[in-house]
């Protein structure tokens, strides 16, 4: 089974990337991320889908190598705001060539993932689409490249990205391949994200309870009433019940803080009934 590479292995494509100028074109930088950087994207990957995709994409990364020889491999996703990350990559220049389509907001992975479908660049130095891409990248060595949208009921996630420097063509061996590895990358993204929002649900969850408990203690309510006076204060703010209650742990806690260690109970229970207003004639009571 395979497991996610160590960035700060050797790549076999790093020495010429060592010999590419930092910039190539006006605001554009092409260099190998230093190891730091590429570790700290398994923190941005784990804020993306909870962590519970990443132990999933290195063997479909090594299988998708396996079955493409010559190839560097990479699995992108589409954030919330419609930016994109990395998830992992076979090497070096998989992140280079990534990056250099997020910056010119162009390129065979971007049209892939925008338009929900596959796109093959057969050649990449005869390309004539998205031209400032390919003349970088043409610049670092590649020679064709196969971008395939990660979709799931129609949605688009992300996208797998299958360079090559060796062929100057794709054939149906490899486009079926690529195809059969963005549906098993799939269903590890979709997967994460359900247990994602499982999580999300459980510690909201956990939250609104600790915050109806605070409101029950506080106001002499009980968990009916509380529960109904947090709605209440929740939809006067104009914030979500979730966002309300976390506010009210959150200054709860902070209060236990400061008044760690000092006596004077009848002073810290005043002011933390101030946190939360006494309902009013209607605010949870008949």
């Amino acid at each position: 089974m395979g497991t996610l590479r160590d960035p700060r292995a050797p790549s076999p494509v790093e020495p010429t990337l060592r010999g590419v100028p930092s910039t190539i074109a006006p605001g554009v930088a092409v260099h190998p991320r230093p190891p730091e950087d590429l570790l700290a994207l398994d923190g941005s990957a784990s804020a993306w889908c909870g962590g519970g995709a990443l132990p999933m994409l290195g063997p479909i990364l090594d299988a998708t190598e396996q079955l493409a020889p010559g190839g560097h491999v990479g699995i992108c996703v589409v954030n919330s705001d419609d930016t994109y990350t990395t998830l992992d990559g076979t090497d070096a220049l998989v992140f280079v060539l990534d990056d250099l389509q997020y910056v010119l907001d162009e390129g065979p992975g971007i049209t892939a993932m925008r338009e929900g479908r596959t796109v093959i660049v057969g050649d990449a130095e005869s390309e004539h689409r998205w031209p400032r891409f390919m003349s970088l990248a043409a610049a670092l060595g590649l020679r064709s490249h196969l971008g395939v949208p990660i979709s799931v009921e129609g949605r688009t996630l992300g996208g797998l990205n299958l360079y090559s420097t060796v062929h100057a063509s794709v054939d149906a061996r490899r486009l079926a391949h690529a195809k059969l590895m963005a549906a098993r990358a799939a269903t590890a993204l979709a997967q994460a994200h359900r247990e994602n929002d499982l999580l999300q649900s459980l510690q909201s969850s956990r939250t609104i309870g600790k915050a109806i408990g605070l409101v029950m203690e506080q106001l002499n309510l009980d968990d009916h009433e509380a529960f109904v006076h947090l709605t209440t204060l929740s939809q006067r703010s104009n914030v979500t019940l979730r966002e309300t209650a976390a506010h009210l742990v959150k200054q709860s806690n902070d209060l236990r803080h400061m008044t760690k260690g000092h006596t004077g109970g009848d002073k810290k229970r005043a002011t933390v009934l101030t946190l939360v207003p006494r309902p009013g004639p209607t605010d949870g009571r008949e």
